[in-house]
């Protein structure tokens, strides 16, 4: 049985998640692939959780009952305030598990954390694509320096293995990548479709169902397409700048121009688009024909299609949403459980 210890950094919706789906199937996954997953740190914005020897399940279930940023008072091995070097000092983790928030002024506090838990010896699993946008070069570097493995297939369709086949392309030339990558706005423009809302209407719908934050800012004005753009471009070795991505906002869209494009045959969906050949990418506001096979995709599913040298590939799945992607960091934490330790 391999013994991993892992420190949760980020309790938000996926945290908890993530926490939730590894309590629930932990010891399925120690029977099925002999590894047991310790978790024995918990960070959220206001306070730790640390326990050396590993939270049992129990334990983890009522941690994800206690109120958001609120873990400081979750008894005996909770404490008031941040500090992840203390994380490292006491409980040594394997695995760090970066869940913070994507902050892509700065990329802090995910690229510090990251930074971190690379130089204090600790593989790295993320769902933050922001540390990845802003400094994936210095954090690959670093990883390779200590021969770490930092895993990241949460960042871009995060309910799909995307990014893992596309990783895995490694003889073909990738010339481009496109499709939709916001699962908020293709949730947006489905409503404006099949409902008629204009776009605040369809905008407090999505954020009543928790599809939307209260503040879209990212989603809705293309700067999440653009940092998921940014990671695909590393990922095929051809990276591009996040601000040089041309982006249009989704909020100019009027109820008129839907009505519009229906008469006409067409639908208008917000298409994120790489092209690896010209070097150029943007999010636009496209109208397609209703044939399209990025028409038949609506509400929160996302689908992007792979175009390389010698074949096209197509996705459709979940975007992201909070269980699909706790499986996803989850199966990030298993390979480098599975592939780094003996």
């Amino acid at each position: 049985m391999k013994n991993v210890n892992i420190a949760v950094i980020g309790f938000g919706n996926i945290g908890r998640a993530f926490v939730r789906v590894l309590a629930l199937k932990r010891k399925l996954l120690a029977k099925k692939y002999g590894v047991n997953i310790n978790v024995v740190a918990v960070v959220d914005s206001k306070g730790m959780v640390i326990k050396p020897s590993g939270l049992d399940d129990y334990e983890m279930l009522k941690l994800c009952e206690v109120p958001k940023s609120g873990i400081y008072m979750f008894g005996s091995y909770a404490k008031q305030g941040v500090n992840v070097e203390e994380v490292y000092s006491k409980a040594a983790p394997n695995i760090h598990v970066e869940l913070t928030p994507a902050n892509y002024v700065s990329g802090e506090p995910g690229f510090t954390n990251i930074m971190l838990a690379l130089k204090s010896g600790a593989h790295v699993v993320t769902a933050n694509k922001a540390p990845l946008v802003l400094h994936y070069e210095d954090i690959m570097a670093e990883a390779r320096v200590r021969k770490l493995a930092v895993k990241f297939r949460a960042t871009v369709m995060g309910g799909t293995p995307f990014l893992e086949v596309l990783a895995s392309m490694k003889s073909h030339d990738i010339e481009k990548v496109e499709g939709i990558l916001n699962a908020t706005t293709n949730y947006i423009l489905t409503e404006m479709h099949d409902n008629l809302l204009d776009f605040e209407q369809a905008l407090k719908k999505a954020q009543a169902l928790g599809i939307a934050e209260t503040d879209p800012t990212l989603d809705i004005e293309g700067f999440d397409a653009a940092a998921k753009l940014t990671i695909i471009s590393y990922v095929i070795g051809k990276p591009i700048n996040i601000n040089s991505i041309y982006r249009e906002s989704v909020t100019k869209i009027t109820l008129k121009d839907v009505l519009d494009a229906v008469k006409q045959g067409q639908v208008i969906k917000y298409i994120a688009s790489l092209d690896a050949q010209k070097m150029v990418a943007s999010v636009k506001i496209e109208r397609i024909p209703r044939e399209n096979v990025f028409a038949q995709i609506n509400g929160t599913l996302n689908g992007v299609k792979i175009k390389s040298d010698a074949t096209e590939l197509f996705f459709i799945g979940r975007g992201g949403g909070r269980m699909e992607t706790a499986h996803t960091v989850l199966d990030d934490v298993l390979e480098v459980a599975l592939r780094w330790f003996t």
